[in-house]
C-alpha cells in the first residue's frame, strides 16, 4: 500500500468533490488522482489568426484573418480550420504554420484555379469563400 497523508479542504470543496465522484464509494484519493490525470492530458485548444497566405508563390494579406484552432495530442500540434478545409499535424508550431500556408495554397490551386464548370456544390461554395478572402482576385 502506498503512503498516505492528510490534507484539509473546506466543506464547500468537499461537497463539490462529492458531485464529481463516479460512484459514491470512490475515495477522495482516487477522485483527485483521476482529476489530476485528466488535467495533465486534456489541454484546451487555442486559436491564432492566419493573416498572410501564399498564392501562386506570392505572399498576400487576407481581407480578414482566418482563425486556426490548435490542439496538442501526444506532443504534436493539430492545427485546423474546418470552414476552409485546412488541417495539418506537426511536431513544431512554426512548421505547422508553414504547412497551413501550404495547405491554403493547395486549396487555392484546387478550387480557385480550377475550371469553375468542373466544380460542384460544396466545392463552388469553398471557391467563393476563398476568393472573398483576397483583394483583387476574381
Amino acid at each position: 500500500m502506498s503512503e498516505m497523508t492528510s490534507i484539509k479542504i473546506s466543506t464547500d470543496v468537499k461537497d463539490r468533490l462529492n458531485h464529481l465522484k463516479i460512484h459514491p464509494r470512490e475515495t477522495y484519493s482516487d477522485l483527485l488522482f483521476r482529476l489530476a490525470s485528466q488535467a495533465q492530458t486534456e489541454q484546451p485548444s487555442w486559436h491564432i489568426p492566419l493573416i498572410y497566405v501564399r498564392i501562386r508563390g506570392v505572399i498576400r494579406e487576407l481581407r480578414h484573418p482566418i482563425e486556426i484552432s490548435i490542439e496538442m495530442d501526444e506532443g504534436e500540434y493539430i492545427m485546423y480550420n474546418h470552414e476552409y478545409r485546412l488541417l495539418v499535424v506537426a511536431s513544431d508550431l512554426s512548421l505547422g504554420l508553414k504547412d497551413i500556408i501550404d495547405e491554403f495554397e493547395e486549396n487555392w490551386n484546387d478550387f480557385v484555379l480550377q475550371d469553375e464548370n468542373t466544380l460542384l456544390g460544396g466545392a463552388l461554395v469553398l471557391r467563393e469563400e476563398l476568393l472573398s478572402l483576397v483583394s483583387g482576385e476574381t
